[in-house]
């Protein structure tokens, strides 16, 4: 009987594994697989593979199946058929794993059923960085000889709550070929991430004159929240722009420089912090710019072909591709139009400036953030943007939630299509944002002082949690201690954030006596070392009145309260009447007796 090899073939990046179909023998044997996926709480994953392979035809039969995945963590490799123990062969080479199985038996005949199982232990299955466990599972090739797929996952509780896992398992709590065929499975368990960051700058001021410089520290977003360690030397004050950028401005002297530190802990969520609303101006992310030519033809075609941000992001992914090679030639961005020319030369960058393009072209509001994302593998998930290898993701606006969508095209496209559509991750922390431009503020890492060597960009695992944010805003009113009835006076409110975290949704209220000014305003954000003034311009009524006047100003639940003495006005008039009087005489005197004002003066 003739004797045909069974070569099954199954591909893995990282530990992402997608088999594709066998080598040989392609429509003579259907396989049937059950696998299992038991993750111990070290992380170390049982892999159990129950295989069937079914003969089509008669003079047929397996003789060997061969595995290859792309990882070297990989041990106690057993497996079995119904004649028995199967002795593995085991190769590693190139940071890859080949087993190889020959069967004990020979099942020969139409319709008959070969059975056999493969167990070893894989510790690239999951994963634990740094709070947050992830578990990620290989998907199957949509190929006609593999019939049923079915995979079972299980995890200890030690992991903490799911926080997602896409695609969500089917009938029996169990992942299907059809689910499987659209890439793998991936989960993640915690709830909030943390990251210490160290970010230095270097500014300089070349000019003859005072100037003013301006640095990105990251801020506050829907999912992320920044504890400011320390920002050395301290800037004269930290703006919010219209982007939700953090904006720390120094005032440097003519030919100086400055080399500053901000040292924080970032922690970031899943999902949007809850209540958290972000209204803009739709108008404002819709237009062109140097990047996102939303007016060119193509781009004006991709638009009214793909109408949603999920049609734009998988035209992207299917579109465009990454390249390695470019990332290493100190790269140039090309902008949207430039990457559809050449969309087998792309890099993060590419796949940001494309999505926002089109999404702008399409009447959907789209912006670009910059930022660290951690990777534990630069091939699966790559970072090519600007110094110190920072990574580019766009965002779109839910008008309905009024809430900005991260989604992330180029990890979809390096990881096989993982989905970062329908939820982000955990490690993608947003230096700055770009929305109302599309090249600044610059990022961390951009910064850079000329002819320094190593990195601006220092971020990594926090151990345990970020300390709970104290809101510590401080009050001060600024306005004269004696004002005089009748005449205009001028002063300010100032609230400053003297605290490591933002405030937010601040409500400021200022009232008067007895002139009621009934000022009331709700500031959204108000960054660590940033501040609000409240000009106050106050006129009493009436010259006669006097008595005390009082200025309250209300921060949340604190009031801060300051006084003052009200004058009659007539007060001020009897010294500047005694004056004229004394003026008088004085001109009487000189005009009627002259010699006797000289004598005096004589004397």
């Amino acid at each position: 009987m003739k004797k045909i090899i069974l070569y099954w073939l199954i591909g893995l990046l990282a530990y992402w594994l997608i088999p594709p179909s066998p080598a040989v023998a392609a429509g003579e044997f259907r396989a049937d697989y059950s696998v299992e996926y038991s993750v111990a709480p070290n992380g170390t994953t049982i892999v159990t593979q129950n295989i069937s392979l079914t003969n089509k035809l008669s003079n047929l039969y397996p003789k060997k199946y061969s595995i290859l995945i792309d990882s070297k963590n990989l041990k106690n490799v057993i497996a079995y058929d119904r004649g028995g123990p199967i002795v593995p062969t085991i190769n590693q080479k190139d940071g890859k794993t080949e087993i190889l199985l020959t069967f004990n038996e020979k099942v020969v005949g139409l319709g008959k059923t070969m059975q056999f199982t493969l167990r070893y232990e894989n510790g690239d299955i999951a994963g634990r960085n740094g709070n947050i466990w992830e578990v990620n599972i290989p998907g199957v090739a949509d190929d006609p000889d593999i019939g049923t797929y079915t995979v079972n996952l299980s995890t200890p509780s030690t992991f903490g709550p799911n926080a997602y896992m896409v695609p969500a398992p089917g009938t029996a709590n169990a992942w299907t070929k059809p689910q499987l065929t659209h890439g793998g499975i991936s989960a993640a368990y915690g709830a909030k991430q943390f990251f210490t960051a160290v970010l230095s700058y270097h500014i300089e001021n070349k000019n003859v004159t005072p100037a003013t410089s301006t640095i990105a520290i990251p801020p506050d977003t829907a999912y992320q929240t920044v504890t400011l360690g320390d920002l050395t030397p301290k800037p004269d004050a930290v703006v919010t722009d219209s982007d939700g950028n953090w904006l720390a401005e120094y005032t440097l002297a003519p030919n100086t420089a400055a080399d500053i530190i901000a040292q924080m802990t970032i922690s970031v969520t899943l999902t949007p912090k809850d209540g958290y609303r972000q209204t803009v101006n739709p108008a404002d992310y819709l237009k062109n710019d140097q990047y996102w030519e939303t007016q060119d033809a193509k781009i004006i075609s991709l638009a009214n072909q793909y109408r949603t941000p999920r049609e734009i992001y998988d035209y992207v992914v299917r579109t465009l591709s990454y390249d390695d090679n470019r990332v290493k030639q100190n790269p140039i961005r090309k902008g949207a139009v430039q990457a559809l020319a050449t969309p087998a030369n792309s890099l993060c960058m590419e796949f940001t400036d494309l999505f926002i393009a089109i999404a702008r072209a399409a009447g959907i509001p789209a912006r670009e953030v910059v930022g660290y994302a951690y990777t534990n593998n630069a091939t699966l998930r790559p970072l090519s943007f600007v110094a110190d290898v920072l990574h580019a993701w766009p965002e779109y606006y839910d008008s309905e939630r009024s809430i900005w969508i991260p989604v992330d095209p180029t990890w979809a496209k390096t990881t096989g299509g993982v989905n970062y559509f329908d939820k982000l991750d955990f490690n993608h922390v947003a230096f700055v944002i770009h929305g109302k431009s599309s090249t600044t503020p610059w990022p961390a890492g951009s910064y850079r002082k000329e002819g320094k060597t190593g990195k601006d960009v220092a971020v990594g695992f926090a151990q345990g949690s970020a300390p709970a944010p104290v809101p510590s805003l401080t009050t001060s009113i600024v306005f004269p201690k004696q004002v005089i009835a009748g005449l205009p006076q001028q002063g300010s409110v100032l609230v400053e954030n003297t605290g490591q975290t933002a405030v937010s949704a601040v409500t400021v209220s200022v009232q008067s006596t007895p002139v009621d000014v009934s000022y009331a305003n709700n500031f959204q954000t108000i960054p660590p070392y940033g501040s609000v003034r409240i000009p106050l311009n106050l006129t009493i009524p009436g010259v006669m009145t006097s008595g005390r006047g009082r200025i309250s100003v209300r921060v949340g639940d604190a009031t801060t309260t300051s006084t003052f003495d009200i004058t009659p006005m007539y007060s001020l008039l009897v010294p500047i009447g005694l004056v004229a009087i004394g003026l008088i005489v004085a001109l009487w005197l000189i005009a009627t007796r002259p010699r006797a004002i000289w004598n005096i003066f004589k004397r």
